[in-house]
């Protein structure tokens, strides 16, 4: 692969995630809260639903995918799938990172 090749396919990756990432949210989001399914989970696991916990949940959620791809091979089962997911999960820490710093301005 060359390294134009590299760049195309890592673009198209990151399309591919971005709509991956739309239809997940419509999945897991509600009207009110974008981040419904973390606000629920960091209330249930710690009691609270402020920035720091919902990335303490995401972080939960995410180790699943992170565990699912230490115990297989690249090409084993859904393990593209978690790949993937653990990208989108960690696009959204990142926008709660933003959020946050934001806020403690």
């Amino acid at each position: 692969m060359t390294e134009k090749e590299f760049i195309q396919a890592v673009k198209n990756k990151l399309n591919y995630i971005q709509g991956m990432f739309e239809v997940k949210n419509d999945q897991y989001s509600t009207d009110k809260d974008p981040l419904a399914n973390f606000t629920t989970g960091a209330r249930l696991m710690y009691g609270d639903n402020g920035f720091s916990v919902q990335y303490e949940a995401l972080k939960s959620y995410a180790a699943k995918h992170v565990a699912h791809v230490y115990n297989n091979r690249l090409t084993g089962a859904k393990v593209q799938e978690s790949i993937d997911d653990i990208i989108c999960y960690f696009v959204i820490a990142s926008v709660l990172a933003d959020q946050e710093l934001k806020e403690r301005v």
